[in-house]
């Protein structure tokens, strides 16, 4: 298990190729990676993060949409220790990855929105639009593999919030990391003392690699309820 993304590696290598591969783009280290559940393709779970966003029938949308924001709300409720230690301490604000093609409000946004952490939020004093934009896509060129941290910005009228602030950092899916940890790298730049990404799925291909097949034996069984990938590899 990769030790930054907590997905396959090969070859007896600490970290997989997909973040050797980013570290030298963004000439940084990376973020820790907290995948809240191990995300096979194809999977109920994957047709789920695809769905809530994605599906043509609105209602379905909604009802997946409110099913994604419990496992939110169950992860941030029983994982607290694992977020402590990723973070160095309590996170002071709650931010999304924007999307790359669809304007705010993202279903991401609105997902954060009907969980726990809109409330820690509120809690927190963080009002109007903080948290959900705090970061924006620009020209910059991001995508699968392809890493860059000026493909996000943070917010002119909100920089101020980020130096020295512990963030965490949410996802729907995390395949290369390639996005997630571009806006983790901008946060970084902005001042952030520390950011944590936690993407709500940590995608692998059984059906396309052999290392992903034996990683998805090895640990999509043995993964159960209230338990993260750091979790199962702690017991390791």
């Amino acid at each position: 298990m990769c030790r930054v993304c907590c997905g396959p590696t090969t070859g007896g290598y600490a970290h997989c190729f997909a973040c050797r591969t980013l570290l030298a783009q963004l000439k940084a280290p990376l973020a820790p990676v907290l995948p809240v559940e191990i995300c096979p393709v194809p999977s109920p779970l994957y047709r789920v993060l695809m769905g809530y966003k994605e599906s043509s029938i609105g209602e379905l949308r909604r009802l997946l949409q409110a099913g994604v924001a419990k496992r939110l709300t169950d992860f941030y409720v029983n994982h607290q220790v694992c977020i402590l230690a990723g973070l160095g301490g309590w996170a002071e604000l709650i931010v999304p990855v924007p999307s790359t093609v669809r304007p705010p409000p993202s279903p991401l946004e609105q997902t954060l929105g009907l969980s726990i952490l809109s409330l820690y939020a509120a809690v927190a004093g963080e009002t109007g639009r903080m948290p959900y934009q705090l970061l924006h896509r620009t020209v910059a060129s991001v995508g699968h593999m392809q890493a860059d941290a000026d493909a996000f910005a943070v917010c002119p009228d909100l920089a101020s919030k980020v130096p020295g602030a512990r963030i965490l950092l949410f996802d729907d899916t995390y395949v290369s990391g390639a996005r997630s940890q571009s806006a983790a790298a901008a946060l970084r730049q902005a001042g952030a003392r520390r950011v944590l990404i936690v993407p709500l799925g940590r995608v692998i291909r059984p059906d396309k690699s052999e290392a992903h097949a034996q990683f998805a034996r090895r640990y999509v069984d043995r993964q159960p309820p209230g338990r993260c990938l750091r979790c199962l590899r702690a017991t390791e």
